[in-house]
């Protein structure tokens, strides 16, 4: 693949080879025998236990450690706002009955903020979820309509460092008159953009900033609601703060990406000392078949078909788990053979949520080979959490998130799996995991935002064709280039298959070429990618044998592979034939 910078999209769900190498980062945590596309994008959400939780809020001494909590006692205590009316309620109870990831029964909904524009009607509701979760619900309804929500982990307030909290960024509500190419996307404005968050007791207004400059929004009922009207094309919140007595107070926040760039400046990840290094572990539950958590059976029967109906001959045994309560999330978990009726090989791990599933596979136990613990991460643009969900193994008894600023969040864990909302703006950040006697003996790689940072993104006209070229069975693929924010150029390489199936990746460079000298990949029956400017040639090294030589068109390469040749490694070459750049491409995975 061309570097994990450059390639921000693709689009071929379908021709995923399905003997490809299990990759466990591609949606959420990891286990198994192949790969697993996600069928659909988790809505970010969150589940963290606060200290005021673990005691009970019920108790004189809970409640005095809620009114500490940074001025959120009216979310700790779950009294922000008024009482929903009773149709707001009843519709919210007969959905979350309807669901089988529903929240805790009895949750109590509570009304924030009503606003109109024009003949839209705006309500932001908000609850507690068990102890350790809040939610804000966004109801829209008249000339456009939408419905949403978002969580986060009650024990996050605490560690922000400010009194506000954005949970919902630049919610696209309805279809606007604008319309705009960037890139290969035609892309047409919303009718309007909503951001919305928690606020402290002592916060008397949020300012926001955008292209338009700032807006200064009032909180009401411990919430903030900013409505930006007839916006345009990629205006985006880009800052902000909460106006106390004190005066302002910078809040902490990642920008929603417009299209495939945007976000927040990457940080770096913590370090974390590891007393002792484990691996080799298992779950032992597992390999006993130990009946913990829900049978299989617990999932729908649409969502269990599409999540597991192509291993369902191949599961020995499978339990559905429940991390978190206060969570509407679920971890199903599988021990897997390679082929009916054989021996355990594999373990497969799956989050699903109200909004659908996802995950992977890998071999087992080798899965924790390098690693007690197995993670990926799932979110949505317009929230502010990505959630982090996996497995570990039984070395680990205690998870923790080490955040970018070191502050840590207990991670919910049971039964060997585990599932938390992680703010984008606290990223990136590590797990951390413990043994029975306190000692470290894990650090996850780094939790990077899947909305990513502030790369490249396309700027506003129009991709032009550069390259075109045509494969086997009427297969064809184009590279076109556009303009970059920042005075960049974007690359896009559309591989078409057939009428019904096609597919798009795209990648944006800068004004200053940063990373690896060749960014190649290898798509099907197509190589394609960009050379830094200083290599005049791309010589091919086939498996077994052979070579091609290349010359970039602009710095671009679009080119058919020989059909049964696989290309074993590629060289840049400069001007005077000097190999200035080298890229070696991975073996495919052995067939099983």
């Amino acid at each position: 693949m061309i570097d994990v910078e450059d390639v921000l999209r693709t689009e071929l769900p379908r021709l995923a080879d399905d003997d490809a190498l299990p990759n466990w980062d591609a949606v959420v945590a990891g286990s198994g025998l192949k790969k697993e596309l996600a069928r659909r994008r988790l809505t970010a959400g969150a589940a963290l236990l606060a200290a005021a939780a673990v005691i009970g809020l019920a108790t004189p001494l809970g409640a005095a450690i809620a009114r500490g909590l940074d001025g959120f006692s009216t979310w700790i205590t779950g009294q922000p706002g008024s009482p929903a009316s009773s149709k707001e309620q009843r519709s919210f109870d007969r959905a979350n009955a309807r669901s089988w990831v529903a929240f805790p029964k009895g949750t109590k909904l509570r009304h924030l903020i009503t606003q109109h524009v024009g003949s839209t009607r705006i309500d932001l509701l908000g609850f507690r979820s068990g102890t350790s979760t809040l939610c804000l619900r966004l109801s829209v309804t008249g000339k456009s309509r939408t419905s949403t929500q978002s969580c986060a982990p009650l024990a996050d307030l605490r560690l922000t460092g400010a009194p506000v909290r954005v949970l919902l960024v630049d919610q696209p509500v309805g279809a606007g008159t604008k319309r705009a190419w960037y890139g290969i996307d035609h892309l047409r404005s919303s009718d309007l953009q909503i951001t919305a968050g928690v606020a402290a007791d002592s916060v008397r207004s949020v300012v926001l900033k955008d292209q338009h400059g700032r807006h200064v929004v009032p909180a009401r009922s411990n919430a903030f609601l900013y409505v930006a009207t007839k916006p345009e094309i990629g205006q985006r919140v880009s800052a902000v703060w909460a106006r106390t007595a004190g005066g302002l107070v910078t809040v902490p926040f990642s920008p929603s990406p417009f299209g495939f760039g945007g976000g927040s400046a990457p940080g770096r990840a913590p370090t974390v000392h590891v007393d002792r290094k484990v691996s080799g572990g298992k779950i032992g539950w597992l390999d006993r078949h130990e009946d913990r958590g829900q049978p299989l059976s617990t999932l729908p029967p649409r969502l269990r078909g599409s999540l597991l109906g192509r291993r369902l001959g191949r599961i020995i045994f499978g339990r559905v788990l429940t991390p978190d309560p206060s969570a509407p999330y679920r971890v199903s978990v599988t021990l897997n053979a390679h082929r009916r009726g054989g021996p355990p090989g594999g373990i497969c791990t799956m989050l699903v949520g109200p909004s659908g599933g996802g995950g992977g596979c890998s071999p087992y136990p080798d899965l924790f080979k390098r690693s007690p613990i197995s993670f990926g991460t799932s979110g949505d643009g317009p929230a502010e959490f990505v959630r982090v969900a996996g497995v570990v193994s039984d070395d680990v008894a205690r998870l923790q998130v080490v955040l970018v600023n070191n502050q840590r969040l207990d991670v919910h864990l049971a039964d060997n799996t585990f599932t938390e909302g992680v703010s984008r703006a606290d990223l990136p950040a590590r797990l951390v995991g413990y043994d029975r006697d306190g000692k470290v003996i894990a650090a996850s790689d780094p939790i990077g935002d899947l909305m990513g940072g502030p790369a490249a993104s396309p700027a506003r006209g129009r991709a032009v064709e550069l390259l075109h070229v045509t494969g086997p069975n009427g297969e064809h693929a184009e590279l076109l280039v556009g303009p970059a924010i920042g005075g960049g150029e974007c690359m896009y390489v559309k591989h078409f298959v057939t009428v019904h199936i096609a597919g798009a990746m795209e990648g944006c460079q800068g004004r200053t070429w940063t990373g690896p000298a060749l960014r190649l990949s290898t798509d099907m029956n197509f190589l394609s990618g960009r050379v830094r400017t200083d290599i005049a040639r791309v010589r091919l090294h086939y498996a077994g044998g052979g070579q091609a030589t290349l010359q970039p068109t602009r710095g671009y390469v679009l080119f058919t592979l020989p059909t049964g040749r696989r290309i074993a490694s590629a060289d840049g070459l400069a001007k005077n034939g000097r190999v200035v750049a080298h890229l070696a491409f991975p073996p495919p995975p052995p067939k099983r």
